[in-house]
């Protein structure tokens, strides 16, 4: 398993519960390494400002990423 880290120019982008929300969706196998990277990119291509969780998962939905699936319980990723 890979483990995914801001760069500098996304750090301030995403809010931390959107973040815990991608990572938690490649822990959990719903996105892949390559997808993961996708939505990173896509998110910082067509969101302007502050990435919060609503916006990621509309971003998502209409690029037709599903993330529904089993996710860990929040507070269970370190």
């Amino acid at each position: 398993m890979t483990f995914r880290v801001l760069g500098p120019h996304e750090r301030g982008r995403f809010a931390p519960d959107a973040w815990g929300h991608l990572l938690a969706l490649n822990g959990a196998g719903i996105l892949n390494a390559a997808e993961l990277e996708q939505v990173i990119e896509r998110a910082m291509m067509h969101l302007e400002g502050r990435i919060a969780l609503d916006d990621l998962r509309a971003l998502m939905e209409s690029a037709g990423l599903n993330d529904t699936g089993t996710l860990p319980e929040p507070g269970t990723l370190h």
